[in-house]
């Protein structure tokens, strides 16, 4: 087909889709798929309105355990009654209860705890003994020692380094 005679049958399809389009009562089957589309997208809309108000509770719920573990970790950081006399004994007792916190964990992370153990009770205690503090060392066995139920769920070694470094910030050259 050449230019000349697509333009006359281009009228003739536009002026018929005119005279269609005048008034006439409109097709019951399209009325109903545009309803159906209604139907679809409110649906839609509702499955959308759920899934944001899961995610919204689910992060309320995250950020509600955060707040109970630093709460915990918060109350745990304390000194013990009678300090370690010198730096040497409150690292000791530092590397005991980190060990025992370490060991009390899921079985997971006690395999993990098992694998290179003198290495890390002696990287733990390089750096107790680099803090040059009795009261972050103290600090660490007493709260090490405490009951920490939120923090079950987190890996031991971080919730160790958590606890740790609560004390440090409390007790530390820093503080």
């Amino acid at each position: 087909m050449n230019a000349q005679t697509t333009r006359p049958c281009l009228g003739l399809v536009v002026a018929g889709l005119l005279l269609a389009c005048d008034g006439g009562k409109a097709d019951p089957t399209i009325a109903k798929a545009m309803e159906t589309k209604s139907e679809m997208e409110v649906a839609a809309a509702a499955v959308a309105d759920k899934k944001h108000a899961e995610a919204k509770e689910a992060k309320a719920a995250k950020e509600a355990l955060e707040k109970t573990r630093a709460q915990q970790i918060s109350a745990a950081v304390k000194l013990p009654s009678d300090l370690p006399k010198d730096l040497e004994s409150a690292c000791d007792g530092f590397v005991k209860a980190f060990d025992e916190f370490m060991l009390a964990g899921a079985e997971k992370d006690v395999l993990a705890w098992w694998d290179g153990h003198n290495k890390k009770l002696g990287e733990g205690r390089s750096k107790c003994m680099l803090q040059q503090s009795v009261e972050v060392a103290a600090c660490g066995t007493q709260a090490l020692s405490a009951p920490l139920d939120s923090l079950a769920e987190v890996p031991r070694r971080d919730a160790a380094r958590r606890v740790f470094e609560a004390c440090l910030a409390a007790y530390g050259k820093d503080a």
